[in-house]
């Protein structure tokens, strides 16, 4: 199920953002899916699934934004030790 959304955009933002306004959807929903991703309010597979991107495309897209979840390191460390005691 998709919702649609309507915003009004001022003409000065349009033209801060250098695109044409028929691509603002799709910004919009890239932006949106940047900042839910950063709170992790979604995850990683939730990100390729709204904006319909395979694995190698989402990890492009999320390092291009800039995309880092503040506790995204410290779930890898915790992951690797977990995987580290279930190899022993």
């Amino acid at each position: 199920m998709a919702a649609t959304i309507e915003i009004s955009v001022p003409d000065t933002l349009i033209k801060a953002l250098g695109g044409e306004p028929e691509e603002l959807p799709r910004q919009t929903l890239e932006a949106l899916v940047v900042q839910a991703y950063r709170k992790g309010q979604i995850t990683h597979a939730q990100v390729g699934e709204v904006l319909n991107l395979d694995r190698f495309a989402i990890d492009s897209f999320l390092k291009e934004a800039q995309a880092f979840r503040p506790r995204e390191s410290e779930e890898f460390a915790s992951d690797l030790e977990r995987l580290r005691r279930i190899a022993k």
